[in-house]
């Protein structure tokens, strides 16, 4: 199964280097990206528990009780000044 797995990736890599679309490229990029993305938030929701996911609804509904909230316009301009 490795072999196959490995002869896979070289026949990917391959098509890859003989694409001379940049449309293309960009979308096969931004798959990549997505799926990298996708992967890291499997693996923080596997290491999360059950009980981490109560402790931080409780913290969140408790900050909502107190006011402790944002806007969202308040949101947009912490971002804005990120940059």
């Amino acid at each position: 199964m490795k072999t196959t797995l490995e002869s896979r990736k070289i026949e990917l890599v391959q098509h890859f280097l003989n694409l001379d679309n940049i449309e293309t490229i960009s979308k096969i990029e931004n798959l990549l990206h997505d799926e990298q993305v996708r992967i890291s938030e499997e693996k923080l929701i596997k290491k999360i528990t059950e009980k981490q996911i109560h402790e931080m609804l409780n913290h969140a509904e408790n900050d909502f009780k107190n006011g402790e909230t944002y806007t969202s316009e308040e949101i947009n301009s912490i971002i804005d000044n990120w940059k």
